[in-house]
Parts: C-alpha cells; sequence; structure tokens
C-alpha cells in the first residue's frame, strides 16, 4: 500500500488554522478521494526546539497514478482552498507502507 504524505513546515509567520482544516477541508478531500485519513497536529520536541512541522496529513492511496489522476482531474477545487487555512507552502512526497510487526 501506498500513502501520501503533506506536510506543513513551520516558520516564523506561520498561520494554520486546525478548525477550518479539520471541519471544511479534509470533508472536501475525503468526499473526492475517498481513502482513509490519519491527521497529526504537531506540538512538541524532545529538546524543546520549535516543532518542525505544525501538521501532517497521510491519506492512504491505492497507486500514486491513481491519486494524481485524480487530484489533476477534480483537485483543483482542493488546492484552491489552501490559502484560506493556511499561508504555508505544503510538502508533498509519496511513500510505501511498509507493515512491519514485533
Amino acid at each position: 500500500m501506498q500513502c501520501v504524505t503533506i506536510l506543513y513546515p513551520n516558520k516564523a509567520d506561520a498561520k494554520f488554522d486546525f478548525d477550518y482544516y479539520i471541519k471544511r477541508h479534509l470533508p472536501m478531500t475525503a468526499k473526492l478521494l475517498g481513502n482513509p485519513m490519519e491527521i497529526y497536529r504537531g506540538t512538541a520536541t524532545p529538546t524543546g526546539a520549535p516543532i518542525p512541522f505544525l501538521c501532517m496529513l497521510r491519506i492512504k492511496v491505492n497507486s500514486i497514478e491513481e491519486f494524481m489522476s485524480v487530484m489533476t482531474g477534480q483537485g483543483a477545487e482542493i488546492i484552491a482552498d489552501v490559502p484560506n487555512y493556511t499561508n504555508i507552502e505544503p510538502v508533498i512526497q509519496f511513500d510505501e507502507i511498509i507493515p512491519f510487526m514485533l
């Protein structure tokens, strides 16, 4: 299985409206993609340094090609909504989920 990871780096003038993101943006994203998602909110680091990422979203996908096809075809609304909740340019990477159990 693969996933799309979307990271929102922390920066001095960063603004991120979690309320809007959770109540409006993610439902729109979920409706379009129909894939399981996990959201993470950065809270602290072991050293007390500023957190490197304010938010991280992981979307499980069947394939990167399928995700890209959906986003290219119908994702303009999702991309256009980003300025409504943040001034951060997200970093997007594609990941392979490797099952691991002890």
